[in-house]
């Protein structure tokens, strides 16, 4: 009965570290450089974040701050493991591959939380960034 409690532990354990100790699939470091390099809104008028991400901890190249009615793109640059976001209050879900774009309709103060798992489960909770949107 140990031996089998051990296997699923040593699974477990397998599966939370490949989470976030892989690669960044299918991007080359040149475009994760120029995707953490953007900073600033594009000309057809949208706000343009990037979020990078290391284990277990998400940080931007600025201030997550919009107003209600601006279009918003965020990016997800994986430095360290393989992380998503997702909120599913403002409908969207971000991968190193796929930004997300939206319209902020809402306002408030949102989580972005990782939606991969990347580890022990309270490391993995507690990985996240705030957007918020104001008037």
């Amino acid at each position: 009965m140990k031996k089998i409690g051990l296997l699923l532990l040593a699974g477990a354990l397998t599966l939370g570290l490949a989470a976030c100790g892989g690669s960044d699939e299918g991007t080359t470091p040149k475009q994760s450089e120029k995707a953490a390099e953007t900073t600033s809104s594009t000309a057809s008028d949208v706000q343009e974040f990037t979020i990078t991400a290391s284990n277990w901890k998400f940080s931007a190249d600025k201030e997550l701050v919009v107003k209600k009615g601006t279009k918003v793109k965020i990016n997800l640059y994986n430095k360290e493991g393989l992380h998503s976001i997702s909120n599913d209050d403002l409908g969207i879900k971000v991968s190193a591959d796929a930004p997300a774009e939206f319209t902020a309709e809402k306002t408030g103060e949102f989580d972005l939380n990782c939606n991969t798992v990347c580890g022990a489960e309270k490391d993995h909770q507690g990985m996240k960034i705030s957007l918020k949107i104001t008037d």
